[in-house]
């Protein structure tokens, strides 16, 4: 069983990423007004945020608990989906003003014309081990070469997009057939069975058709304490190292409207994620926000929470999905999405 891998403390190191492509150079910087402690004009109002509560939007919580809403002069209240879909369709309605999830989900609502977003803030990158394929320790598979030709269980698709089963179609699975295919397996040599998250242990422990899971904490961590499972892809080391995960949405016409108020979140948000990355905050945070028992929740990977936005880190996850066949001949770039006042 794998200790405390809490990897918030690496922040410093990816916010200290050189430019290497000229075409990207621009890209790669950080973007003025998506950072900071303080925004330049105090907030006023009510904003609500939608989110699915987990690690990688804890520092929301952070910032109510905290105060540093109120600080810019804004009461921001957080609303539970149970999916990124409908967060979208919750901003669509005005029922919320920004949501937080999957950079896949909110890109490809932008590619097909059902949302006109504004990217607010990168919410959470990824650390070795955020996302993670796994079996069980007597399934004899020991190689992500020993996948080839298996079903995995996988996190449900996001809202809209095919079920296609052997293309991925979420982050999670982005990720892992970049790290496959490094491995030399091609795109189409393990098929993905979309499963509920709440079922993947079930499906692991009870289900001869699927060999493994692909899932990320707090299910990596409650499948090796239940079930003693074993890590046989790290779907987010090496060619997806430092992998942005999720990121913070509203509609572009919303940023247009209140800018004050998105520049006043930013600043709190900044704040909270930097306060995230200092050790145990966000582990004291998720019994009361995500579910886990205090005990797991020490015990769980934890990537990083970035206070600005390295618009060519997002963009590795936009050609991603170009890459893979998720979406094909954007008509835009990350660099379109940033909110700049």
């Amino acid at each position: 069983m794998r200790l405390v891998r809490a990897g918030a403390g690496a922040t410093a190191s990816r916010i200290a990423l050189v430019c290497v492509s000229a075409a990207f150079l621009a890209a790669s910087c950080h973007v003025p007004g998506t950072g900071g402690s303080r925004s330049a004009t105090t907030g006023s109002g009510s904003i609500t945020v939608a989110a699915v509560p987990g690690i990688d939007n804890a520092p929301l919580q952070v910032a109510i608990q905290n105060g540093l809403f109120r600080q810019q002069g804004l009461s921001v209240t957080i609303q539970r989906y149970s999916s990124v879909g409908q967060e979208i369709a919750a901003l669509n309605s005005g029922h919320a003003q920004i949501a937080v999830g999957d950079y896949t989900d909110f890109f490809y609502a932008q590619y097909k014309g059902t949302a006109k977003l504004s990217l607010i803030a990168d919410g959470y990158d990824a650390t070795a081990n955020s996302i993670a394929i796994l079996t069980l320790p007597t399934s004899g598979i020991s190689s992500p070469q020993q996948l080839q030709g298996l079903t995995v269980a996988s996190p449900p698709p996001l809202q809209g997009i095919p079920d296609q089963h052997r293309l991925p179609y979420n982050m999670p699975t982005l990720a892992s057939e970049q790290v496959l295919q490094s491995d030399g397996l091609s795109p189409t040599s393990v098929s993905w069975s979309p499963t509920p998250t709440g079922n993947m242990i079930r499906t692991l422990r009870s289900n001869g058709r699927v060999k493994a899971i692909l899932v990320t904490e707090p299910y990596i961590f409650e499948a090796e304490k239940q079930l003693g499972a074993v890590e046989v892809v790290d779907s987010t080391n090496g060619v997806t190292g430092n992998l942005p995960l999720s990121g913070y949405f509203s509609l572009a016409s919303y940023a247009k409207q209140q800018t004050v108020n998105v520049q006043a979140f930013q600043a709190a948000l900044s704040q909270a994620q930097g306060d995230a990355s200092m050790g145990g905050q966000v582990q004291k945070m998720l019994p009361q926000y995500a579910g886990m028992n205090q005990q797991d929740a020490a015990m769980a990977t934890v990537g990083t929470y970035p206070s600005t936005l390295s618009v060519g880190q997002v963009q590795r996850v936009l050609q991603l999905m170009v890459d893979s066949g998720m979406i094909a001949n954007p008509t835009f770039s990350v660099s379109d999405l940033v909110f700049r006042p």
